[in-house]
C-alpha cells in the first residue's frame, strides 16, 4: 500500500508518501514548503487571506502529486488549526480545493503519533522523552520501550516566540532579547510541568524543523539532506555555539550560513532558544536528532488509511 501523510503546521506544510510493507515505511518522497500559515497569529488569533491561500494552494499541489503515484491520503492539522479562530474557513477550502478532509489533531494526538515516528528505529532502552518543536507549539512525550507515560503540548513555537520577541527588534539582536526570550520559554514549560518529566538519565530524542536544522548546521551540510543526520547528536554547546551566532548576524547574513535553509533563516534563533531551554530544564547535554515524527507515526499506525 502507499499512503501520503500531508502535515500543515504553522510555519511549513510537509508530505511523506510511502510505500508499507509489512509494518515498514519505505519512503518514496519527502517534501517541505514553509508557507508560514500561523504568522500574526499572536495577537488577532486568526489566519491570515494571504497565508490561507498559498497554504490551500501548496497542500492542492502535494495532494496532486501524490494522487498521481496512487497514494491513499491522510491529512493533519496541528497548533495553527487548533486555535485559530477562522480555522473553519481554512479547513473548508482545503475541502473545496482538494475532495480531502483535514484531521485536525489534539496536542495529544499530535505529540502521541510524533512518538511513534520518533522511535521508529531506534534501539531504546530505560527512559525515553521526546520533544517535538515546531513552528506554533512544542510536544512533550515521556515513555519507555513502547510504552507512552506522560503526553504534554505547550503552545510555544519557533513562530510565535519570534514574533513575540524578534521580529520589531533591530538586528544583531541584543543578548537582553534572547534572555528575555528564554525566560518566557522556561516559565511556560513550568507552568505545564515539563520539569516533571525529569528521570533518572532520560535518553532526549529532539524531532522538529529546528532540531534537524541545527544538526545541519553543526555539520555544515552543503546540502540540506535531512536523512542524513537521523540518528545524529546535538549538544547543549551546539546549542548555545548558535543562539550567540544567529543572534550576532543580520538575516541576510543568517541565510548564507552553510546548512541553514534561507526559508529558516528568519525563525532559527526561536527555535535554538526553545531546545536550549528544553535541554536545560531537562537537566540535558544531548539530544538524538530524528527526522522522523508525526508524519512518519501516521504512515506506521494501522487504523490510519487502512
Amino acid at each position: 500500500m502507499i499512503k501520503a501523510v500531508i502535515d500543515i503546521g504553522s510555519n511549513s506544510i510537509k508530505m511523506r508518501i510511502a510505500k508499507i510493507i509489512r509494518g515498514h515505511v519505505s519512503v518514496i518522497r519527502d517534501e517541505t514548503e514553509v508557507v508560514r500559515l500561523g504568522r500574526g497569529m499572536t495577537e488577532a488569533g486568526v489566519l491570515s487571506h494571504d497565508s490561507m491561500k498559498n497554504s490551500c494552494e501548496a497542500v492542492a499541489k502535494m495532494v496532486k502529486r501524490a494522487r498521481k503515484v496512487g497514494a491513499k491520503i491522510f491529512i493533519v492539522g496541528t497548533m495553527a488549526l487548533r486555535t485559530a479562530k477562522n480555522s473553519a474557513t481554512f479547513l473548508e477550502m482545503i475541502q473545496t480545493e482538494t475532495g480531502e478532509k483535514v484531521h485536525v489533531f489534539t496536542g495529544e494526538d499530535e505529540a502521541k503519533y510524533s512518538w511513534l515516528g520518533a522511535v521508529d528505529g531506534f534501539e531504546l532502552s530505560g527512559d525515553v522523552i521526546m520533544f517535538d518543536s515546531g513552528g506554533g507549539s512544542t510536544e512533550f512525550v515521556l515513555g519507555s520501550n513502547s510504552n507512552v507515560n506522560k503526553i504534554v503540548s505547550v503552545p510555544i513555537g519557533a513562530v510565535n516566540l519570534s514574533e513575540r520577541y524578534f521580529y520589531e527588534h533591530n538586528v544583531p539582536i541584543k543578548k537582553a532579547a534572547c534572555d528575555e526570550a528564554i525566560e518566557y520559554v522556561k516559565n511556560l514549560l513550568l507552568e505545564n510541568h515539563i520539569n516533571d518529566f525529569n528521570t533518572n538519565s532520560p535518553q532526549i530524542i529532539g524531532v522538529g524543523g529546528g532540531v534537524v536544522t541545527m544538526a545541519s548546521v553543526k555539520f555544515a551540510c552543503e546540502n540540506f539532506m535531512p536523512s542524513k543526520l537521523h540518528g545524529s547528536i546535538l549538544t547543549l554547546k551546539d546549542v548555545t555555539r548558535q543562539i550567540n551566532m544567529y543572534a550576532s548576524l543580520t538575516l541576510k547574513e543568517r541565510e548564507n550560513i552553510i546548512g541553514l535553509p534561507a526559508s529558516r533563516a528568519d525563525i532559527i534563533l526561536g527555535s535554538a532558544c526553545i531546545i536550549y531551554t528544553v535541554l536545560n530544564l531537562l537537566n540535558a547535554k544531548s539530544c538524538i536528532v530524528s527526522i522522523n515524527g508525526l508524519r512518519h507515526g501516521l504512515l506506521l499506525s494501522d487504523n490510519i488509511l487502512r
